[in-house]
């Protein structure tokens, strides 16, 4: 009888010890992985104090692009409101299928002039059609992240102090200093 007291015994010491560690594991991993510490799973932003602009090429671009950088602050304002406080994780499909159709609906008649930023903006149009075709967070969080970019460099808004550098316009006109 004792000796089954004792492997009666064991066997709880045992499952409460799996259960803590796993739990434990479970809570640091979630830590981690909401604060951006595990690189395969999110991507890593800089600091948008550490970002140095080539004031030169953007002033350029401001005297003839108007209409961009307008469309670039309206439409990241939108997604900072679909993507935000955790919204990413639960969106709300229907309004970003509104705004995937309201980009493009407007991003083809915006004249861009910048080889690079044109490139980036066909990009843009790229994601927000397939968003407007599939539920798919990938494809949200990526186009909000080309238009955090864009409007962190192009309307110097401070983007909550991150700078994802995922733009060819950001790379022809960012030095950072990771």
């Amino acid at each position: 009888m004792e000796k089954r007291h004792k492997s009666k015994k064991k066997r709880m010491i045992i499952s409460i010890s799996l259960s803590v560690f796993l739990v434990g594991g479970g809570a640091i991993g979630w830590i981690l992985y909401q604060n951006g510490k595990i690189p395969f799973l999110s991507q890593q932003s800089i600091k948008a104090s550490a970002i140095k602009v080539d004031q030169q090429k953007v002033d350029k671009l401001e005297s003839s692009d108007q209409q961009a950088k307008d469309f670039i602050a309206e439409h990241h304002d939108v997604l900072n409101d679909l993507t935000g406080w955790s919204a990413i994780e639960h969106p709300d499909w229907p309004a970003v299928q509104e705004e995937a159709t309201a980009i493009n609906n407007t991003i083809g008649t915006i004249e861009v002039k910048d080889s690079v930023l044109k490139k980036d903006f066909q990009h843009m149009e790229k994601l927000a059609g397939q968003l407007e075709q599939t539920e798919d967070q990938a494809l949200l969080k990526e186009l909000h992240r080309y238009f955090h970019d864009l409007d962190v460099v192009i309307n110097e808004d401070d983007g909550s102090n991150t700078y994802f550098d995922v733009t060819s316009y950001g790379k022809s006109v960012v030095k950072t200093s990771k």
